[in-house]
């Protein structure tokens, strides 16, 4: 394999398109489908919207649960393998999903769902990419996340459209083969590291551009430039990071950014979640909520690809600080009720800041911890994530209690606030080789 097919193309951005369809699935049917699926799953079976968000909590739960097996396994047996296991276990748990009957089986199967699109999306996906750019990372993450806003603009209407036409069961069963599908495609396509065939990240050539992957490690290059070169060719599993468990619970980067992202997706995923109902409960047809909520994730993928290109030519921490405040005031301006410019401007600028998080989530990482150990760190600040629970119990009871998510956004505005002066003062560590 060489760095450019015949077109010319990099073979990396064969890794992002791989990795963009994985991020759509995994999230639009783990999340996003429930705009859809929320009202008839709540008329047909009797159950509070309370009773399905605890679905999504319950499910979140096992991703982060995941997310820590994942990250471990995808530095021992790489991405590929995980793939398809994953988008196996996703398409078949996505069908019986919606045929259970009973609460327990809900969340027993909605468990398995967020599991197996843990294995072919989130930190599998970001590793996939992560291995292939350095310089570009931040466009090539960009992209390839921006398949989880994109799926959020169009999942749920082709859920709903199939949902009034043939019903949620068969609905259910169509979007769950597509996800099967899914997995045979990315086995041919996924490779693990550019270095295992003669290639340095971004396509540059290996000699030439050695030192800059030695950079990226987060090494000192005069004491162990060898070792570097070793790692980089990969003569072992892989499974190789200077950011051990011990070192990082002494770093105050990973305590904060372990803090500030999962408050701020507390409030993004509940709103995100359940935006199509809000819009439905203020008054508005639903054709045209589940449009303003299929506007506001197309607008969030630009963003994601955008936040991405501004974390390639600025400092990633400046960039996230700036969209953790444009965010804020986004959510405020869906308190506004009543008046259409405010809810114009929520759609774009709330749309806009909160599809960044997952592109500048993993860019951060590796900006500061190093490209070759984004997997092994990442997988314990997920564990942080157990905070984004909350966010989906906080607007189930805000609805069930007073018939408004008003209290909700109130919420998440001052989680906000707190997450923004935690990147505020983040401070990149300093390493020490021993």
């Amino acid at each position: 394999m060489t760095g450019n097919n015949k077109s010319g193309i990099f073979y990396g951005w064969f890794i992002v398109a791989i990795a963009f369809i994985a991020n759509f699935l995994s999230v639009g049917t783990g999340f996003y489908a429930f705009n859809a699926f929320m009202e008839p799953l709540c008329d047909t079976r009797g159950w509070t919207r309370t009773d399905v968000n605890l679905a999504l909590t319950i499910g979140m739960a096992f991703m982060l649960l995941g997310q820590i097996i994942f990250g471990t396994l995808v530095m021992r047996v790489g991405a590929r393998k995980l793939m398809i296991f994953g988008s196996t276990v996703a398409g078949i748990s996505f069908i019986l999903l919606f045929r259970a009957q009973e609460l327990f089986y809900f969340y027993l199967l909605s468990a398995c769902l967020t599991l197996g699109n843990g294995a072919y999306g989130g930190i599998v996906a970001g590793t996939a990419v992560n291995n292939w750019f350095v310089k570009k990372r931040g466009r090539a993450i960009g992209f390839a996340s921006s398949g989880i806003s994109l799926s959020g603009a169009i999942l749920p209407f082709v859920a709903m459209i199939l949902i009034l036409k043939s019903g949620m069961v068969s609905a259910s069963f169509w979007i769950g083969i597509i996800i099967l599908c899914f997995g045979p495609v990315a086995w041919l396509v996924i490779r693990d590291w550019p270095e295992h065939y003669g290639m340095a990240p971004d396509g540059a050539d290996l000699g030439a551009d050695l030192e800059i992957s030695m950079k990226d490690t987060a090494f000192d290059l005069k004491k162990d430039q060898t070792d570097i070169k070793g790692k980089l060719g990969f003569s072992g599993s892989g499974e190789f990071s200077i950011w051990k468990l011990s070192r990082l619970i002494k770093t105050g980067a990973f305590w904060k950014i372990g803090f500030a992202f999962p408050l701020v997706l507390a409030g993004v995923s509940s709103v995100m979640s359940q935006l199509k109902p809000r819009f439905s409960d203020i008054g508005f047809t639903d054709m045209t909520a589940m449009g303003m909520m299929a506007c506001t994730a197309l607008i969030g993928a630009i963003g994601k690809y955008v936040w991405g290109i501004l974390c390639d030519r600025y400092s990633p921490k400046k960039v996230v600080i700036i969209l953790f405040g444009a965010n804020c005031i986004g959510l405020s301006l869906g308190l506004i009720h009543g008046s259409m410019t405010a809810i114009s401007i929520f759609i774009i600028l709330f749309g806009f800041a909160m599809g960044g998080l997952m592109s500048t989530f993993p860019i951060l990482i590796a900006d500061i911890f190093g490209r070759i150990s984004f997997p092994a760190v990442a997988r314990f600040i997920s564990v942080f994530f157990i905070i984004e629970l909350g966010g989906f119990i906080i607007a189930g009871q805000s609805f069930d209690r007073t018939g408004s998510y008003d209290t909700a956004y109130i919420i998440f505005i001052i989680l906000d606030i707190i997450a923004f002066f935690l990147v505020l003062s983040i401070k990149r560590p300093i390493i020490e080789n021993k």
